[in-house]
């Protein structure tokens, strides 16, 4: 769910998590129609990822079609041109739509025979979809939902971590290097971003041991949760020890989130797990 609010936010979409959750429950929402029609489509797209080919180009096509349905006029690549503007001016122009499958089953045929290891090829192929361009809209979101699950698949250490969370949280470097990659063709810089950026997360999460994040996680369950609720189910009775050894180290490696991030000291602060 926190990867799917996640992508979504890059997108400019202002539901918020707790919102989100609500759809998927099934509950009636306040919001405009266009950004509720984007939570539904985005779920049942991740819904779908466990059993899709991520070098099939048929079902690439599939995910892409829940994922903007209702969203655009017409699903399917693209059949004109597309670009990045800049006010009047054109900062990218992807190429030509005719050339558009063609581009993209290349792309999954290099994936399917590359020896590169994950946290390099799903960063190639999620930066060549942003080049290619292949929608008229949502293109962002596949490229990032195709990179997830790529890392996702390869080791179960990228099950903590998600592409879209990293991602939101350096969004004006994540376009600034794509702009880079662009006017350089050359992928190179994208890559090292987001191994960057998949490194220090890693680095985080290794600080906390298993057996400390399966009891944090536990105890918070899948709502937010307040420190005093939390050190209950735990166990634990030293709110120092509780907040230096177990939160904070979650914390700063995304594996939990505050109610209240600009306040982190707020006596009503809650938290809750981005595992869940």
């Amino acid at each position: 769910l926190k990867s799917i609010n996640s992508s979504l936010a890059i997108e400019a979409n202002s539901l918020t998590l707790e919102t989100m959750q609500d759809i998927i429950d099934g509950k009636m929402v306040e919001g405009p129609f266009d950004e509720v029609l984007e939570a539904k489509n985005a779920f049942a797209a991740y819904e779908l990822m466990n059993s899709v080919d991520l070098t099939s180009v048929e079902d690439f096509l599939k995910i892409e079609s829940v994922m903007m349905y209702g969203l655009v006029p017409v699903n399917g690549f693209r059949d004109c041109m597309v670009g990045v503007r800049n006010g009047e001016e054109w900062e990218y122009i992807a190429p030509p739509a005719e050339e558009v499958p063609a581009m993209v089953g290349r792309l999954f045929d290099w994936y399917a025979n590359t020896g590169f290891p994950s946290c390099v090829s799903g960063a190639i192929v999620h930066y060549y979809l942003e080049a290619i361009h292949p929608f008229r809209d949502g293109n962002g979101r596949m490229g990032r939902i195709w990179h997830n699950e790529i890392l996702r698949r390869s080791s179960c250490c990228f099950e903590l971590i998600s592409v879209e969370n990293l991602i939101n949280e350096q969004q004006e470097e994540y376009y600034s290097v794509l702009k880079e990659c662009q006017d350089d063709m050359d992928c190179t810089p994208f890559v090292e971003f987001c191994m960057v950026l998949i490194e220090r997360r890693l680095a985080g999460i290794a600080r906390l041991s298993d057996r400390r994040i399966l009891a944090l996680t536990k105890a918070i369950g899948s709502g937010y949760r307040s420190a005093a609720e939390i050190m209950e189910k735990m166990g634990l009775s030293s709110r120092t020890n509780f907040l230096r050894n177990y939160m904070r180290p979650a914390i700063e490696c995304g594996l939990v989130e505050m109610s209240n991030p600009d306040k982190p000291l707020d006596p009503t602060q809650k938290y809750r797990s981005n595992l869940f």
